[in-house]
């Protein structure tokens, strides 16, 4: 397992971790596949900060989630466990506080019951920092499972994209609508391979 641990992982050395997380999930819970994925795309990246959660939540994900995980052996293991020492330590930084502040305002207020919807809460404000679709940001298969999750997580939410936009041109344009100011782009937006598409003269998804 440690020739996963690169610079530039492939999607498959994404998921050979987030399937070793996942052999320590309990049964049924919805949610484990994209924390597992999450995690395992930012412990390849040898970055858990990628993962938008917190140290102390970081904890929480793992010890509601995939319980054994830590003490587990094996190389990728080890090697979480070597990184959230590093990442304890380092923190959570973020650049663009304000914008997050104004998307966790709009998902907080749009949530449903789940007690793993704040932790969903902070993935989704930080990846819509980073300059790709949601979707690839968070290691996902395709707009489908976005759509999932954020159904599963703020249904009431869901039910407004009437126009079908892309997901994270939505919550950037919901964030602000809800805090009473015009409507921007999210941050990661502008270095994005698409952004002609979705903010130009022809492009509205």
């Amino acid at each position: 397992m440690d020739a996963i641990l690169i610079a530039a992982p492939t999607a498959r050395d994404i998921d050979a971790l987030a399937c070793t997380l996942l052999a320590h999930a309990p049964p049924d819970q919805p949610d484990a596949r994209f924390f597992a994925t999450v995690i395992g795309k930012s412990l390849a990246h040898r970055d858990l900060a990628r993962t938008g959660l917190p140290p102390a939540e970081l904890a929480g994900v793992l010890a509601s989630l995939f319980p054994g995980a830590q003490a587990g052996s094996g190389a990728a293991l080890a090697a979480l466990r070597a990184q959230l020492l590093a990442y304890a330590a380092r923190g959570l930084a973020s650049p663009q506080s304000d914008f997050t502040r104004l998307l966790r305002v709009l998902l907080d207020a749009c949530s449903g019951p789940a007690a793993t919807t704040p932790w969903v809460t902070s993935v989704l404000a930080h990846a819509c920092l980073r300059p790709d679709h949601l979707w690839r940001d968070l290691g996902l298969s395709g707009r489908d499972d976005v759509t999932a999750l954020l159904t599963r997580h703020y249904p009431g939410l869901v039910a407004r994209n009437t126009g079908n936009l892309r997901w994270k041109k939505f919550l950037a344009y919901s964030a602000f609508a809800h805090a009473g100011l015009p409507a921007q782009a999210a941050p990661g937006c502008a270095h994005c391979e698409d952004h002609g598409l979705c903010y130009g003269t022809g492009g509205q998804r």
